[in-house]
């Protein structure tokens, strides 16, 4: 949490210029007096609280400067959210209009003009200037070329799936109108998927700033039940003027305040690129080889040593709880080099699902003209980097022994993901058909791995979105302890 706080406020502080740029991209309303308003009314809103709570002048003014210094983050991330919200509708519109435009006339030239009709904004204006490069660039590399415009503007690995396919049918030819509609129900999925998600963020969102308010509300119980008694039965417990009064309701608003611009700040989500740098990835490769992970192996091993032994000199020493607390820490650093490795093992196996259905795609448009195990040597160069190495073994032992099976079930099995592993042993009847047979079969083996996919990131959504309603329990906790403090003051004071 401290992590992802201290890098989402640096990020809002370097780029809060860019703030009136992106509501003009999200056509989000802007203005200066409206951002003042809403940080006026912040203030106002905290300063009646601290009033109420009968805070001092310096709790009032540390809770003020607190809500100063995150007031930029919670602006900036409420329209870099807007931002990503209209680019992720922006690629909706983009991606089915282009597949149906193509299916209609399979011309790559024709598909931009009919879907920059119906785009607005940045993304006509991105797709426009990818229509003048088409029709100016003279290179034979004129279609990469002027669509890597559109990929580099966005990102996202759907759009270079559906670039690659639809200029490899304008260049080879051949049957197509399946392949599209397999490709265009791999998008619907993710589209809805991704809407979703977006509802279920949102909802999430506005559940947390009602247990922020609901919070506030009953933490004044204590203030409330002191006057009560006051003014009834003239009996003065008043605890606000107590220091330890102070200092708790001052940690249970800053501890408020942080959770808000904490949910704000990491709840929120970039949808069109979910690929991970190739750095990130082959270092995560390494620890599930172990080739990193030996030397972490033996620094936990000589660091749970040490803390064992400061364990037993502060057990011997009759300080059993310091012991404890040292004792457990070591058993933790032992287990270190294992918990990071099954971290890594999750994501690469995140990668693995990504990267196999758009290696899977490349498969059918090499098979159009090619036979398979030519098809598989032609996807090395360009296929993604988690699976560059096991897919390098598959193309030597096919060459080594080209009849046998053996191949195909050790491909990717060192993943350990299930569904991916039955999915290549389906390849290798491939490689006993003819051509169209092999496109139809690869077809269906396609349109099989994206329905694993879109339940595997289904499942991998609501697992997210069941830590996140989880914290939205956290205000709940802070008031709980709030109420218990005042509560055991309010008792000692009246004894």
């Amino acid at each position: 949490m401290g992590y992802v706080m201290q890098y989402g406020i640096k990020k809002a502080y370097k780029n809060i210029g860019n703030i009136k740029n992106m509501a003009y991209e999200s056509k989000t309303s802007y203005s200066f007096w409206k951002i003042t308003g809403i940080a006026a009314a912040a203030f106002f809103v905290l300063g009646c609280i601290c009033v109420f709570y009968k805070m001092n002048i310096i709790c009032f003014a540390i809770s003020e400067i607190t809500v100063i210094i995150f007031m930029p983050a919670i602006i900036f991330y409420y329209y870099l959210q807007k931002q990503e919200d209209k680019r992720f509708n922006d690629v909706d519109v983009y991606i089915h209009q282009m597949a149906y435009s193509f299916q209609r006339n399979p011309k790559v030239n024709v598909a931009l003009e009919d879907t920059s009709q119906i785009l607005t904004g940045k993304a006509k204006k991105t797709v426009i200037k990818s229509i003048k490069r088409l029709e100016t660039e003279t290179s034979s590399e004129v279609y990469n070329y002027a669509l890597k415009i559109i990929e580099d503007e966005y990102n996202c690995p759907r759009i270079k799936t559906l670039h690659k396919l639809i200029v490899d049918i304008e260049q080879r030819g051949g049957k197509y109108y399946r392949s599209l509609e397999i490709l265009l129900d791999d998008f619907n999925c993710w589209v809805k998927r991704v809407y979703k998600y977006q509802d279920d963020i949102k909802q999430i969102k506005r559940n947390s700033f009602i247990g922020i308010i609901l919070s506030f509300v009953l933490a004044s119980v204590s203030v409330i039940i002191s006057r009560i008694l006051e003014d009834t039965a003239g009996i003065d417990i008043s605890i606000t003027n107590t220091l330890l009064y102070q200092v708790v309701s001052l940690i249970f608003i800053l501890l408020n305040i942080i959770y808000f611009v904490f949910v704000n700040v990491s709840y929120g989500r970039e949808w069109l690129n979910t690929d991970r740098t190739e750095k990130k990835i082959l270092k995560d490769m390494r620890i599930i080889s172990d080739s990193d992970n030996k030397s972490i192996k033996i620094f936990s091993i000589i660091t749970f040593g040490i803390m064992l032994a400061a364990a037993f000199v502060f057990l011997f020493a009759k300080n059993i709880p310091t012991a404890v607390i040292v004792g457990l820490a070591g058993i933790y650093m032992l287990f270190v080099p294992v918990i990071n490795r099954k971290k890594a093992l999750i994501r690469i196996q995140n990668d693995v699902y990504i990267s196999f259905s758009e290696w899977l795609r490349d498969i059918v448009i090499h098979l159009q003209d090619e036979p398979l195990q030519a098809a598989v040597r032609e996807t090395y160069k360009d296929c993604p980097v988690v699976m560059k190495e096991s897919l390098g073994r598959f193309i030597y032992e096919l060459e080594e022994t080209p009849s046998s099976v053996k191949p195909y079930y050790e491909f990717m099995s060192e993943f350990g993901v299930l569904d991916i592993s039955s999915t290549v042993r389906m390849l290798y009847s491939v490689s006993e058909l003819d051509v169209d047979e092999a496109d139809e079969m690869m077809n269906t083996i396609i349109k099989r791995n994206y329905e694993i996919i879109d339940k595997y990131e289904e499942n991998k959504n609501q697992n997210n979105l069941s830590a996140l309603r989880f914290a939205e329990y956290i205000p709940m906790i802070f008031v709980s302890l709030k109420i218990a403090a005042d509560m055991l003051m309010v008792i000692t004071g009246y004894l």
